[in-house]
């Protein structure tokens, strides 16, 4: 396989892997939607609501599991390296961040409240930006 071969399969890779975690993601916050409004709706049963919590949850497993297979077999070596660079730059930046504001809020500091949504994108907008960042720097 040639070179331009090889990172036509990266690209295609790259893609199916965005597109698997943006439908997860859009599971999650979409479950997320539906727990609170039988929540403040009181129409469904907690045992019911806890199903869908879960239910909801399952795409993201199954997409953090293949992008763990992916990861090992599927992407070279320096695809590898910007991906971990990434999830380095995503965690370094989102675990001080969130320790900043548990101790404010705690303190009293600030009375913003983060809804669980933004929680769940936090992240993922972060490993977006270190993978750009890391990719650009490798070009």
């Amino acid at each position: 396989m040639s070179e331009t071969d090889e990172s036509v399969r990266d690209m295609g890779l790259g893609r199916r892997l965005i597109t698997n975690f943006v439908i997860a993601e859009f599971f999650l916050i979409a479950g997320n939607l539906v727990v609170r409004m039988c929540n403040r709706g009181a129409f469904l049963p907690t045992w019911t609501i806890a199903i869908i919590a879960v239910a909801t949850a399952l795409p993201m497993l199954l997409f953090a599991t293949k992008f763990f297979r992916m990861l090992r077999t599927d992407l070279d070596e320096m695809l590898q390296r910007v991906a971990l660079e990434g999830l380095a730059f995503a965690m370094i930046v989102f675990v001080p961040l969130a320790g900043l504001y548990v101790n404010a809020r705690a303190a009293g500091l600030i009375n913003a409240r983060l809804d669980p949504p933004e929680v769940l994108l936090i992240p993922s907008i972060l490993v977006a930006m270190g993978v750009l960042i890391s990719w650009s720097r490798l070009k």
